[in-house]
């Protein structure tokens, strides 16, 4: 039988799985363990307390400076889940930067924790411990964990501090990342990429790091800087992937919509337009590149000049050639023929630049309702801010369609109905007998919204059906409520 290495515990403490064990396949949870189960709440008193950061201090010790023992780890892991993370990370980060102990066992102590943690502090508290004392060896671990948002941030500080080359460790994570994992990831990257370094990353932050994602904006501005995004469009040659990727750089810098957009910060914002509107002009329009130029003007159209300051000559030239874009005849057609696409993705792309554009679009998505009733984006542009003289005819025409009561997108339209009352009975009747739980949540939406002299008289009996049948606590309670006002 092999023998343990020096300062080895074993396994979690529990016997099962670490969060490390499910951080591959598991990172959309947030608040559960790997078992399924909740993690406790931090205890307020204990965060309170002005000697938390010491006591865990001093259990660290404690494990360091002793043979393994699991009875001390327990310790330990008991008072990193009464903290509140947030509240103390930066006390304890610097308390344990202070301990005079040996790097070798702080590295061991961090790498269990790293991956043999069942609390997210345990994790981020071996996280700490290897961005202090972790070596090349650790980085494996550390990507690992890295992709998980919530552990993404100390992770990306952890890269940064341990390995030999800092760089490649962060770029890999932001291309295995996504969600606020990639934003911290690419962030860092982008601090640490200056003009003379790692061309190879210079050249993804433009072409690749923007992937369509709200959270594009957060590190837009770093990655349009870091990555010379102007310097890129000024070029003679620019290919197909990296003029979509620019694209998506450039949407993400005047998303209106997102977090921040950030272009007027770009002190190159106007060489970088005027670089992608002639490579752009320079290819035939294609209808998702017409759809970027859309999203893009919408920076322009608003009201003021938000534009880098000593850049104002170009902005109502560049406003004038966004305009005549997607207001020409080729992007007239685009259009035309993506409304009368069979494919999906294609109509859908035709019908949402239709509707920034204002051009009509009401025929072509009732069509489109008939021959594929179930494409809730289909209903949702159809019902969205849909004019009152023409809600009625919408309303019938999903009545006539939508007769399966656990239709997916049943709770499209009738989501929309507690602002008409007297339309669409029929399908707020459906939706209450439906087994999916959205579609009666929103039928009990529209029955509470109405007058009760627009409720039909047969409203009281089918609700108390409804609520008797109702298998979810809190919807039923709302049902017997509303049963009291009718």
């Amino acid at each position: 039988m092999s023998r343990r290495p020096p300062w080895d515990p074993g396994g979690t403490l529990s016997g099962r799985p670490s969060l490390y064990d499910t951080a591959p396949t598991d990172g959309r949870r947030r608040s559960a363990g790997p078992d399924g189960r909740r993690t406790a709440r931090p205890s307020r008193r204990a965060n309170r307390a002005a000697g938390a950061t010491t006591r865990i201090t001093a259990a660290v010790r404690r494990v360091v400076e002793s043979a393994p023992d699991r009875e001390v780890l327990a310790v330990l892991d008991t008072q990193l889940r009464r903290l509140e993370w947030r509240d103390h990370s930066d006390a304890l980060a610097s308390a344990l930067e202070r301990l005079p102990l040996p790097a070798g066992r702080l590295r061991l102590l961090g790498r269990w924790l790293a991956r043999h943690g069942e609390h997210p502090n345990a994790v981020r508290t071996g996280i700490l411990l290897l961005g202090m004392a972790g070596t090349d060896e650790d980085r494996d671990t550390l990507l690992t964990l890295g992709v998980r948002s919530a552990f993404s941030a100390e992770v990306c500080e952890a890269l940064q501090r341990s390995q030999s080359d800092p760089q490649d460790a962060l770029f890999t994570l932001a291309r295995r990342g996504e969600g606020w994992a990639r934003v911290d990831a690419v962030g860092r990257l982008g601090r640490t990429t200056d003009p003379g370094v790692d061309p190879d990353i210079r050249e993804w932050l433009v072409r690749a790091a923007c992937t369509g994602d709200v959270l594009d904006s957060y590190f837009a501005l770093t990655a349009a800087i870091s990555g010379d995004l102007a310097g890129v469009l000024a070029r003679d040659v620019v290919d197909k992937e990296m003029l979509e990727g620019a694209g998506r750089l450039l949407e993400a810098l005047t998303d209106i919509e997102g977090p921040c957009a950030a272009l007027s910060s770009y002190r190159h914002a106007q060489e970088a337009m005027d670089g992608y509107l002639r490579h752009t002009t320079a290819r035939p329009l294609t209808l998702p590149r017409l759809f970027q130029l859309i999203l893009i003007n919408r920076y322009f159209d608003r009201p003021g000049r938000p534009w880098p300051e000593g850049n104002s000559d170009g902005y109502d030239r560049i406003r004038s050639r966004l305009a005549q874009l997607i207001r020409g005849t080729a992007a007239q057609a685009l259009i035309r023929d993506g409304l009368a696409d069979a494919g999906t993705a294609t109509f859908h792309q035709a019908a949402w630049a239709a509707r920034h554009l204002g051009l009509p679009l009401r025929p072509a998505l009732l069509e489109r309702a008939g021959s594929t009733p179930c494409d809730a984006t289909v209903w949702y542009l159809l019902l969205d801010g849909c004019p009152e003289e023409e809600i009625a005819e919408v309303v019938a025409t999903a009545e006539r369609l939508l007769q399966d009561a656990d239709a997916p997108v049943l709770d499209t339209v009738v989501s929309r109905l507690d602002g008409h009352p007297g339309l669409g009975w029929k399908l707020i009747r459906t939706a209450l007998g439906s087994r999916r739980e959205r579609n009666r949540r929103m039928a009990l939406r529209a029955i509470r919204a109405w007058p009760r002299e627009s409720l039909p008289a047969e409203t009281p009996e089918l609700l108390r059906a409804a609520c008797e049948a109702e298998p979810v606590a809190d919807l039923g309670k709302a049902m017997r409520q509303e049963l009291l006002r009718l």
